[in-house]
């Protein structure tokens, strides 16, 4: 009986070592890594499309990003209002910062962020997606159609939150698919991984199987690895290691490049702590996770959220984690 004691109160010791470990020790800072391609991604504010900016304004903000390896920029033209409908913007300054783009750097390419809140999920902000609405979704495309006929590279989707196996997202991510055109590019925002449905949260994860069915109608899924409501350090680093390596590891063979989304905010609340979800961690936790994979080819870079919560010292973390480059001083 001693020795059944022992032997069990061995293995509760260890056990609360393990987890110990898991829960309070981070990944370390792992230097040099062959994962960045300079493909990254950042989302950026409304008033780039919203109203007249200044040219020299914005060539320094893209030449900036362009020194920091971004290629994809989703700059904020949501939400759609209840008939579908986006909401008003300025045309010709639009066109003026995709002509911006193309000087600063003619690989660079701009999605117009659309999207919105969908309908009957239960919070302070009343929803205007129904995605069970197909009127509404028929109009919707519509309108990226025409964004497409502006000269934009793509669209980037973000409708939240969408349950894990919804069939309606499925329907408007295939129609957008079909009526952008195969030489543009369809990029969405992506719930969260888990390797399981909650059927308590179904908002809360997407499980592998729906990531796939995603990624069968887009050209690029970006992962929003951030609001975990995880309290340590090390827990969220983990849980965005196993992130990357699910989403990248399922999508092999997929049509679909995958970004992993970085948290750049520092607001605090019961889903996000600021001490926690920092850029360190998430990029740490992404490079743990793609050492963890034989084979990287779907991933594609990084995806800040977002551009105006990014300081100096949030892109020199970028830099010596990601890039491999310590800032001037």
């Amino acid at each position: 009986m001693r020795l059944i004691v022992r032997a069990v109160l061995a293995a509760l010791l260890l056990g609360a070592l393990v987890l110990g470990y898991l829960v309070f020790f981070p990944p370390k800072d792992p230097g040099a890594h062959p994962f960045n391609q300079d493909r990254n991604a950042v989302w950026l504010e409304h008033r780039w499309f919203e109203k007249d900016q200044k040219p020299e304004e914005m060539e320094a903000e893209l030449q900036s990003l362009d020194r920091h390896g971004v290629r994809y920029l989703f700059p904020h033209l949501i939400p759609f209002d209840p008939a579908g409908r986006l909401p008003n913007r300025n045309p010709d300054q639009m066109r003026a910062f995709l002509a911006a783009a193309r000087r600063v750097d003619p690989e660079m390419k701009v999605l117009p962020w659309v999207g919105g809140v969908r309908v009957g999920y239960k919070r302070t902000r009343t929803g205007s997606i129904d995605l069970g609405n197909i009127v509404q979704r028929q109009q919707i495309v519509a309108e990226c159609r025409g964004l497409m006929d502006e000269g934009f590279d793509g669209i980037h989707v973000d409708v939240e939150p969408v349950n894990d196996g919804n069939v309606d997202f499925l329907a408007l991510l295939r129609s957008l698919r079909t009526a952008i055109g195969g030489d543009h590019i369809l990029s969405i925002s992506a719930i969260r991984p888990g390797p399981i449905a909650l059927s308590a949260a179904p908002n809360f994860f997407w499980t592998p199987a729906y990531y796939a069915r995603v990624a069968a109608a887009a050209d690029q899924v970006v992962v929003m690895t951030y609001d975990t409501g995880l309290p340590t350090a090390a827990l969220y680093a983990r849980y965005v290691s196993y992130a990357t390596a699910a989403v990248a590891g399922e999508l092999q063979g997929s049509r679909a490049r995958v970004l992993v989304g970085i948290p750049t905010y520092e607001e605090t609340g019961r889903m996000h702590r600021a001490g926690v979800e920092t850029p360190e961690n998430a990029l740490l936790g992404v490079v743990s996770g793609l050492q963890g994979l034989k084979d990287t080819k779907s991933f594609e870079g990084v995806a800040l959220y977002a551009g105006w919560t990014t300081d100096d010292a949030k892109w020199g973390i970028y830099e010596r984690l990601w890039r491999g480059r310590v800032p001037p001083p």
